[in-house]
């Protein structure tokens, strides 16, 4: 595994923020020096991966495609 990882792809997305919310996250950006798409994307990350009922929705449709897959897999 190498020590400096690929650069994640970047893909452009429109959003429509409410006018406290978009103000906010400006304000988020210049205080941490930062471009506020980056806000977006590490917030979300860390935001999404402590909903549990995210995740085990996540899991249960991840196992039914896989399952779905085999199966497909199987009677070809």
């Amino acid at each position: 595994m190498p020590i400096v990882q690929r650069e994640p792809t970047i893909v452009k997305r429109e959003i429509r923020l409410e006018q406290p919310v978009n103000e906010l996250l400006d304000d988020y950006a210049k205080f941490i020096e930062s471009r506020p798409d980056h806000v977006v994307n590490s917030v979300l990350k860390k935001m999404l991966s402590k909903d549990r009922d995210y995740k085990r929705w996540k899991s249960q449709r991840t196992s039914a495609e896989t399952s779905s897959l085999a199966a497909r897999k199987a009677g070809a």
